[in-house]
């Protein structure tokens, strides 16, 4: 192979090696720091100050007049060893010792920028073995190095976020990567035609992968043992480009559910167990006389749809949820496993604001969002004035809209600009065009026609189901005006462009603890 066309595949091999891996850093930062927003802007910073170092190491490397190849395929190698270990020095840096103290985040971010300096020090040498050293080609040898670059950084993202997160999961991707860091150092050694090195390299790297395979980091596992399982047992972990779920066990009230490392629910559907507070569901039944078509954006564990398709009457049940995962969840428990075979519950893999723009004519007497916490990232986009006004348009004349504040009061707040009706019942606003909350003996009793297979799910002769449906009735209706002066500071109003739950009123940076 010629310096020109090894050039050109050092450039496209380590654009799609570097951004293939932020891609992995960024996912793995977002779980072990609970999905807080500054987690991509904390990884971006570490990569780029990567690249600059590498690119720096690069030059000097150029201007001394080494053997570029050789050299090439030496850092590439080092950087290979790094990368094959990366599960094993992240879990180090995530573990219950390090996350524990301040150590976390400096010891992450110094791995990122480590990898990243390791192979952005290749871009310089890749210039100066593609580049023609005089005459008029020199720019246009410079820009077909640049263009392979660019190529390989677009690739990476798309391959990795779209393919191999999919299919390997996290730790086996960083390991794919780690290959294919070690193939761009053996076809250097080859260019060079430095067989002993060639083959000591080939050997030891072998050995290096065959262990990271056969004895793995177990590197999602051990993150969450060390943060929120010490005396639970992990369950099920699923991986998908979507996100990361898993499950912890328990012996009563229903497994925990958790996606993206935050609490996401309980696997609970009994309102006498109530677990999960899930008669924040049942009371839906109370609220509205007949509801007949529902509309439910986010599934998680399935316990709240599977509830809402027990109402009498209802005919549709359109689950709107981007993470195909939960499907697999919801499998692995029969307590909720049957509304996926259920005819009246039609589940769509999308994005709930993508799926509300497309289905524009769609007409819901009941839409309900379990919404995750308002300080995770990108939680505006189910919180925002603009989105609460596209759910308005497809409730129905008396529809209700029932979503998940997460103890947010501007969420609540947001809700009241844009409904003329809004009441907070626990931590959940429930909104409308109307009055809901008249509750006479009639509309009481509707509870009890909730029914599973012809069999009541409440008996009211039942001392504990009817103790858990007084209980339930008896939770007050709140003014947004009341949690407004309870507050102690002006409440305001969440749109799409200030995203002010993720970060001015979002939880304590946790990457840089007194840095918000």
């Amino acid at each position: 192979m010629s310096n020109v066309r090894l050039a050109y595949v050092l450039a496209f091999g380590v654009g799609f090696l570097s951004l293939s891996q932020e891609i992995l850093f960024i996912r793995l930062v977002g779980f072990a720091f609970e999905s807080t927003p500054e987690s991509f802007a904390f990884v971006l910073v570490c990569f780029l100050l990567g690249i600059a170092l590498g690119a720096h190491s690069g030059k000097r490397i150029c201007a001394r007049g080494l053997a570029l190849v050789p050299t090439a395929g030496s850092v590439l190698l080092i950087a290979a060893a790094i990368d094959f270990a990366l599960p094993q020095l992240a879990l180090i840096a995530l573990g219950p010792r390090a996350f524990a103290s301040t150590l976390a985040a400096p010891s992450i971010g110094a791995l990122i920028l480590a990898t990243a300096a390791l192979k952005s020090v290749l871009f310089p040498i890749a210039h100066e073995l593609g580049a023609s050293p005089a005459g008029p080609h020199v720019g246009r040898s410079i820009s077909r190095v640049y263009a392979c670059n660019i190529a390989g950084s677009a690739l990476g993202p798309l391959v990795t976020g779209f393919l191999l997160l999919d299919v390997f999961g996290t730790e086996s991707a960083f390991l794919l990567l780690a290959a294919g860091t070690f193939t761009l150092s053996i076809a250097c050694f080859a260019a060079a035609r430095r067989s002993r090195a060639l083959a000591a390299a080939f050997i030891g790297i072998t050995l290096v992968y065959i262990s990271a395979w056969l004895h793995p980091a177990d590197l999602l596992r051990g993150i969450i043992v060390a943060q929120t399982a010490p005396d639970k047992t992990v369950g099920a972990i699923i991986e998908t480009r979507s996100g990361i779920i898993h499950t912890l066990r328990a012996d009563a009230g229903g497994d925990f559910v958790y996606g993206g490392n935050v609490y996401d629910g309980r696997i609970n559907t009994s309102l006498r167990i109530n677990s999960n507070a899930i008669e924040r569901a049942y009371i839906l039944s109370v609220l509205h006389p007949d509801p007949r078509r529902i509309l439910m954006i986010g599934m998680s564990s399935g316990a709240w749809t599977w509830v809402l398709s027990r109402f009498p009457g209802v005919q549709e049940v359109d689950v709107v949820e981007i993470n195909p995962g939960y499907l697999e969840l919801i499998r692995a428990h029969p307590e909720v496993a049957a509304i996926l075979t259920n005819p009246r519950v039609r589940v769509h893999i999308d994005d709930g604001r993508r799926w509300l723009s497309r289905n524009p004519d769609n007409r819901y007497d009941l839409v309900v969002m379990n919404t995750t916490f308002h300080w995770r990232a990108y939680t505006t986009n189910l919180l925002s004035v603009e989105f609460l006004s596209l759910i308005r348009r497809h409730l129905d004349t008396g529809g209700i809209m029932a979503f998940n504040t997460t103890s947010s009061p501007d969420a609540l707040w947001t809700a009241s600009r844009v409904f003329p009706f809004v009441r907070l019942y626990g931590n959940f606003a429930y909104a409308s065009e109307r009055d809901f909350t008249q509750v006479d003996k009639e509309s009481a009793q509707r509870v009890y026609r909730l029914a599973d297979g012809g069999q009541p799910l409440l008996n009211p002769d039942n001392a504990q189901d009817a103790a858990a449906v007084l209980a339930m009735l008896r939770h007050p209706f709140v003014l947004p005006d009341r949690v407004a002066q309870a507050t102690g500071r002006p409440l305001e109003v969440i749109t799409d462009d200030n995203m002010l739950t993720e970060y001015r009123f979002g939880r304590p940076n946790r990457l840089i603890p007194g840095f918000n």
